[in-house]
């Protein structure tokens, strides 16, 4: 994580909790994790607007969290991609709260719709899919690349 989104998440109380589970279970924890986010601003409207629901929270747990080290903490390059470490965990609420793009992906198995956040930051863009309970959404992955001429 660069000096400016550092400086970029200091504004997420919730940053340092996202990083510090995803370091646990990263080492080796088996204890169980979720950490949870409140919806609003922006956000929420985005929500609202495309689920027509009134999404309360956000959330991870450590299930997902080896899940996207399984998938995404190595040899992303082969995919084109950038492993994502513990750190990079910090930018999930900057990127939900300040996305560049939402867009509706496939749906659930309970037909709940699946949405995919992107955030560009000094050449890198990350994504985070999520995927809707009533109430609720959880992160179910997240991942990096490197795109040209990206802003934060």
């Amino acid at each position: 994580m660069t000096d400016r989104e550092k400086n970029l998440v200091k504004n997420y109380p919730e940053a340092d909790a996202f990083a510090g589970a995803a370091a646990s279970v990263w080492n080796g924890s088996s204890s169980p994790v979720k950490i949870e986010m409140v919806v609003k601003g922006r956000l929420y409207d985005e929500l609202k607007k495309l689920l027509d629901k009134d999404i309360q929270t956000v959330f991870l747990t450590d299930s997902d969290i080896r899940h996207i080290k399984k998938k995404h903490g190595s040899n992303e390059a082969a995919k084109g991609q950038i492993d994502i470490t513990p750190d990079d965990f910090a930018l999930l609420p900057l990127v939900l709260n300040e996305f560049d793009k939402v867009e509706h992906d496939l749906t659930d198995k309970m037909g709940f719709k699946k949405l995919l956040f992107q955030k560009n930051c000094g050449g890198l863009v990350y994504l985070a899919a999520v995927e809707r309970g009533e109430y609720k959404m959880e992160v179910r992955t997240f991942w990096k690349m490197r795109v040209p001429s990206a802003s934060c």
